[in-house]
């Protein structure tokens, strides 16, 4: 919980008492250690630990009274699982782990209560419940763990490794040998998971074999509401995630092209070699729609053609992002280099609402479905040179409502080109290349995102073939598409905007772009 050396303030637990139901003991979680313990959390939204205001409003009970999922209530009445423990076999000694909440005394005894959501024999008991298709009652709340079919292909065994996956921010995921990942979600809200949701279908229903298959999940029922807690998927053994996989490529590629031509040649080689990759993952993306869209008799998955409601929410939804993107440009201070683009940008303000609406607009009656949501490389494994494609949450600023929404199709593709396109324009910013667009590394660049945006786009379509899922006409599906890269590009934006803002003019660049192609930047 804290770096070496730190110390932490005892917690006294009454002789005679669990720490479970104790009111002083629940008050001094809620003041004290709770709030300094989520303002180092990793997946927690919030850094100041005097402004955190948890309230515990449930304890679910996993193993007895040492293991409880935790539910609490912060500020703005949103909703987190801690899935706790008490050790009291553990010395609680001045050098503070991350996971510690808080050092126990309890007479003569002293203990931890600790976070013990990537703890090997927490996911064990897990993996058991799951098996047993357990159900645990308690404090008003079910705590429900619910296999699928595929349980059976992935025989019970005793995990032997067990590893936390240390770059998740939102969630805590486990690696569980090669077979199993666990993913315990932290902020809960109440509703269909749509990862859950699109997990099930795709494993059950349409039996599309390019995502991991959904081996079951946890969920907590209380009064007429279920929340998702966890998930449990089967590990798909694999190269990484395909951004840091491209980005890799991309910074071989750019190293030999500055080479001699002996390089140059394994460059090209490399540069071929993506691209069919590239061209593989269009195909998946268009197969995994196809398998979205293949059951008119599941109404949560029948195909919908795109209504005026539909366009109101997306074009209130690209302009109620710009606006907050306007305001933030209008009272930010750029650095000198990115300023141009900002100032650019600023200038399209009065147009741009009849632009988003005149691209969108050609999309009516056209089909909606339900789709990935929040679909780039990151959302993509490298497996035996094939795509995977994860992560079916949608995007997690959204509410689940707007997560579970259809859309097109388009706007996955949009998602996927919008992040090829990053890939190439993030390698420029962390190689601080030169700005002059004709210099060699600049044009082996560019011409690596042409070449593989186009190279997706191609197998997509092909893949894709006649549909409903895709416009007939080529300057509908141009329209469609820019419509979306727009509404993808003010996300980054955004995020740039608030968590990193030296890699501003990526996404700048991008929105940029688009409103050029329709003469209005």
């Amino acid at each position: 919980m804290g770096a070496a050396g730190e110390t932490l303030a005892f917690l006294d637990i009454p002789e005679g008492s669990s720490w479970v139901g104790n009111s002083e003991v629940t008050a001094a979680l809620e003041t004290h250690f709770l709030p300094a313990y989520l303002s180092k959390a990793r997946w927690f939204p919030g850094n100041s630990e005097t402004r955190i205001k948890p309230r515990i409003i449930a304890r679910l009970p996993f193993t007895g009274d040492s293991t409880n999922f935790v539910i609490i209530e912060t500020n703005h009445h949103a909703r987190y699982l801690l899935p706790l423990r008490v050790d009291w076999s553990v010395d609680a000694g001045p050098e503070l782990d991350k996971s510690i909440v808080a050092c126990l005394h309890q007479g003569e005894r002293e203990g931890l209560l600790r976070d013990v959501a990537a703890d090997p024999d927490f996911i064990r008991q897990l993996l058991d419940h799951l098996r047993r298709e357990a159900s645990i009652a308690g404090s008003g709340w079910r705590l429900d763990f619910k296999p699928t079919s595929k349980l059976g292909s992935h025989p019970p065994s005793t995990p032997s490794r067990i590893r936390a996956i240390q770059g998740e921010q939102s969630n805590s995921t486990a690696l569980v040998d090669q077979d199993y990942v666990v993913k315990l979600y932290r902020h809960i809200e109440p509703g269909r998971n749509p990862e859950v949701e699109m997990g099930h279908f795709l494993t059950e229903a349409a039996n599309f074999a390019h995502t991991p298959a959904l081996i079951g999940h946890l969920e907590a029922a209380h009064a007429s509401a279920s929340y998702a807690l966890g998930i449990v998927h089967a590990f798909v053994p694999n190269r990484g995630d395909a951004w840091t996989w491209s980005a890799d490529r991309l910074s071989v590629y750019l190293e030999s092209m500055a080479k001699g031509s002996e390089e140059r040649d394994k460059a090209i080689i490399a540069r071929r070699d993506y691209l069919q990759w590239v061209r593989r993952l269009g195909c998946r993306v268009a197969e995994m729609h196809r398998s979205l869209a293949s059951r008119d008799d599941v109404e949560a998955f029948k195909p919908e053609p795109i209504d005026e409601g539909d366009l109101d929410f997306w074009i209130s939804d690209v302009m109620e992002r710009a606006a907050r993107i306007f305001n933030r440009l209008e009272d930010s201070s750029l650095n000198v280099n990115d300023w141009p683009f900002g100032e650019r940008l600023l200038r399209v303000k009065p147009g741009l609402y009849e632009y988003a609406a005149n691209l969108i607009r050609p999309s009516l009656g056209r089909c909606k479905i339900r789709h990935h949501g929040d679909l780039h490389l990151g959302q993509v494994l490298v497996a035996n040179e094939d795509a995977v494609i994860i992560d079916f949450e949608g995007e997690p600023s959204r509410p689940l409502a707007d997560r579970r929404r259809k859309a097109p199709a388009a706007r996955d593709v949009a998602g996927v080109l919008r992040s090829l396109d990053y890939a190439a324009m993030a390698s420029r910013q962390q190689r601080r290349m030169s700005e002059k667009l004709n210099t060699p590394e600049s044009r082996a660049l560019f011409a690596w995102r042409e070449q593989t945006t186009d190279g997706f786009l191609s197998a997509y379509q092909e893949a894709i073939g006649a549909s409903v899922l895709w416009p007939d006409r080529a300057e509908d599906m141009q329209s469609m598409l820019n419509f979306f890269l727009l509404e993808k590009a003010l996300y980054e934006v955004e995020y740039e905007l608030s968590y990193r803002p030296a890699w501003i003019s990526v996404p700048l660049q991008g929105v940029l772009r688009v409103l050029e192609e329709g003469g209005v930047a």
